[in-house]
């Protein structure tokens, strides 16, 4: 081999492995004043660089992720940037000084090249290293919703969450779903379960940075022992599971409706009762973490009070009578709030279980207001407005009078037990207008807008998720995927603001 070749082939190999590497890390500057013994040796300890041991590994759970590793040689502070040319991306710091670094990187986009920039975050910040790495194409199961509107002037920046249901397909896959303000999918979780399932009712839980899910579990799996509900971390680890129980969603051995976290850490959740195989009734469990019994209650302990039992459609084969599709529990204020479709919206006094107050049609309160369709009839999820507990918010379908869908908001007042509409959007008047034969659901979000979650809608139409503002703007809404062949619904969604910092 002639030397010419030989020097040829050691200098592409040189380049070969330092284009592998893709890692950057500032070279310290030699001013006019130093000598040769002061010049870095190349092949020096690298314990001695201000950050050595760098290294980017994919997230086999998300393909919009990755693992940060690094060292330095002092206790420092850190903060990282990463970002792609067609999108702006995050900022992530550090809590405390370390030796040993790392970060979760996460929220990214599909096929794009994104620059990883590492700094210390002291009174003199300074840019440590730089890496790179190129996050990967979406899985063909997921359904890419589009994004119709975007006021980013008056949208609330945030990440939405929610279940992938597709409409007569079977079986389902249990998969929940993430998309920015932009309509970009920017993470994703599969749950591998023994059976057919699929997430419902994902929650974003603040406190933890996890994410709180019940397991709607098909008929088949009444003889397979399974989890009903799961928490999971950002990284796509479950973090805790519930006892593995047979039966199936809507059975008197699980769950339906709603399977949430509350604060004390304990689960909420609603289940059947059938006490004569024809009429279905609910009872509200809270429970620990291994299930032990904390408080329950159904309609059935409360005779004297739900004495008559009607049914929403005499002609079915079975009777559905309470169809209760959500609670919410105050124990530091000793109330249960619950929600009938069919019966109103109720308050209990915890301890007695006695029934404080109905809301709704022939209710307790007085209506202020003067509307041709005053009350709720037949709503989804009720949700207060702060802590007062004065304000309320509900995704009304309209089931029982209007056949329209709306969401609209009461000020209550406990004491001279009046009612009076605050808020109500119906889209009518802009050529907005739904109606969600089911499902649904509405929140308050942090900017002061209310987000709708459009629910099982019909074939012709998109479910969708939007935000609108309190002059009855909408300033933002996402359509789920929808053609010939198959069909998104939409039972909730959550939006959240990360914890990640926005990049401009």
């Amino acid at each position: 081999m002639s030397k010419f070749l030989t020097v040829l082939l050691f200098l592409l190999a040189f380049i070969c492995v330092s284009c592998e590497n893709k890692v950057l890390i500032p070279s310290q500057e030699i001013s006019d004043n130093d000598t040769e013994e002061d010049i870095p040796d190349e092949d020096a300890d690298t314990t001695q660089e201000p950050l050595f041991d760098l290294k980017v590994e994919a997230n086999e759970k998300n393909v919009l992720s990755c693992r940060l590793t690094f060292s330095t040689s002092d206790e420092k502070k850190t903060f990282v940037k990463y970002y792609a040319p067609t999108h702006s991306g995050y900022k992530i710091s550090e809590n405390e000084a370390k030796t040993e670094h790392y970060f979760f990187l996460w929220g990214m986009r599909e096929n794009r090249d994104y620059k990883i920039e590492i700094y210390s975050d002291e009174e003199n910040q300074e840019l440590l290293a730089t890496t790179e790495f190129h996050s990967g194409i979406l899985p063909d199961y997921i359904y890419k919703p589009t994004l119709v509107v975007n006021d980013k002037e008056s949208a609330e920046r945030g990440f939405l969450l929610f279940s992938q249901t597709v409409y007569h397909q079977d079986p389902q896959i249990p998969l929940i779903i993430m998309v920015d303000n932009d309509g970009f999918v920017i993470w994703y979780y599969l749950h591998d379960i023994s059976g057919v399932a699929y997430l419902d009712d994902p929650a974003y839980i603040q406190k933890t940075k996890t994410i709180f899910t019940g397991i709607h579990k098909y008929p088949s799996m009444d003889d397979i022992p399974a989890e009903e509900g799961i928490e999971i971390d950002l990284e796509g680890n479950v973090v805790w599971k519930s006892p593995d129980l047979l039966g199936s969603f809507y059975e008197e051995s699980s769950w339906h409706h709603e399977y949430k976290l509350l604060d004390d850490n304990s689960i909420l959740f609603l289940k059947s009762e059938y006490p004569d195989n024809i009429v279905l009734s609910d009872r509200i469990r809270n429970v620990d973490r291994n299930y032990n019994e904390i408080w329950n209650w159904g309609y059935l302990d409360s005779p004297d009070y739900f004495d008559t039992v009607e049914c929403s459609n005499p002609e079915d084969v079975w009777c559905d009578w309470t169809h209760t599709n959500s609670a919410m529990m105050f124990k530091e204020d000793n109330e249960v709030y619950f929600n009938s479709l069919w019966l109103g919206f109720f308050k209990m006094d915890m301890t007695t279980k006695n029934i404080l107050w109905k809301f709704g049609k022939d209710g307790d309160f007085t209506m202020l207001s003067d509307h041709p369709y005053p009350w709720p009839a037949g709503v989804h999820d009720p949700k207060f407005a702060d802590a007062s507990r004065k304000r309320i918010l509900f995704f009304d379908n309209g089931l029982t009078e209007r056949f329209y869908s709306r969401i609209i908001e009461y000020e209550i007042n406990e004491e001279a037990m009046t009612a009076e509409i605050t808020f109500e959007y119906d889209g009518i008047d802009s050529g907005h207008s739904w109606f969600a034969g089911g499902w649904g659901d509405a929140d308050y979000l942090e900017n002061g807008n209310f987000l709708v979650t459009k629910g099982l809608v019909d074939e012709m139409h998109n479910s969708s998720v939007f935000e609108v503002t309190r002059d009855g703007r909408v300033v933002w809404e996402l359509y789920t995927g929808h053609n010939d062949d198959f069909m998104i619904e939409l039972y909730n969604a959550d939006k959240f603001v990360p914890p990640l910092e926005f990049l401009e």
